[in-house]
Formats: structure tokens, C-alpha cells, sequence
């Protein structure tokens, strides 16, 4: 469980300003919030502060959580996970640990998306002109 610290709430409000995500993602009133609760108290105690809170800093990392980092876990994760059991059937010893790198999953993601888009550039170019 994380505790929120005014530190911590410190920290987000830091990050949602330098992420761009400041004034897009949040409403004046959490805005507020995440101003003002550091300022005025170390750790917030009362349960339903910290269920606003909570909601606040979700909102603020799905904001600044990248498109990239989406594809890699429904896309790239997958793919690895695939590939590491046909390699370990194949009696590949070391292919169990393909399932959880990280750079093993980045790297099939991106070349999954660079083959989809191959595939709707090569689609463009076979239109028929009339």
C-alpha cells in the first residue's frame, strides 16, 4: 500500500505538471487537492481524502503512462510468452526466460507494429486508379 506523504503528493503534482498532464487530465478541484493536502499535512489520515487521492494519482499515471508501454503488454508480452514455450518444446533450455524479458517483449511489440504498418502502406499502394 503506498502512503501518501506530502512528499509523494509532492512528487506527482511534479510529475503531472513536467508530463503535460496537469490541466488536461485534471479538473480544478483535484488540482486543489494535490496543491493543497501536502501543504497542510504530512500524511492524510481521513479515508475518504485518501480514496480521492488515490483516484487523482491513478488518473495522473494512466495520463503519463505511454502508448508503448500498452502494446508492449497486450501486444509484445504475449508474443513472448508464445514463443518461449514452442522454444522450451523444442528443447531450448534457456527459453524460459524469454517470457519475462522485458526487452524481448519491447522489441516483438515494435516489430509487430512496424509489420502492421507495413501492411497498411503495401494496401495503399495496390489501389486502382480509375
Amino acid at each position: 500500500m503506498v502512503e501518501f506523504s506530502s512528499v509523494f503528493l509532492l512528487r506527482m503534482r511534479r510529475e503531472a505538471l513536467r508530463g503535460r498532464v496537469w490541466f488536461r487530465v485534471l479538473n480544478s478541484t483535484e488540482r486543489a487537492l494535490l496543491y493543497l493536502v501536502p501543504r497542510c499535512m504530512k500524511t492524510p489520515k481521513n479515508a475518504q481524502l485518501i480514496d480521492v487521492l488515490a483516484k487523482i494519482i491513478v488518473k495522473i499515471k494512466d495520463a503519463l503512462k505511454s502508448p508503448i508501454a500498452d502494446i508492449i503488454s497486450q501486444v509484445g508480452r504475449p508474443l513472448a510468452l508464445r514463443l518461449s514455450r514452442l522454444a522450451q518444446g523444442w528443447g531450448h533450455k534457456t527459453a524460459g526466460e524469454w517470457a519475462s524479458d522485458e526487452g524481448f517483449a519491447r522489441y516483438l511489440a515494435m516489430r509487430h507494429l512496424n509489420s502492421a504498418a507495413r501492411g497498411r502502406l503495401g494496401m495503399m499502394g495496390t489501389a486502382k486508379n480509375s
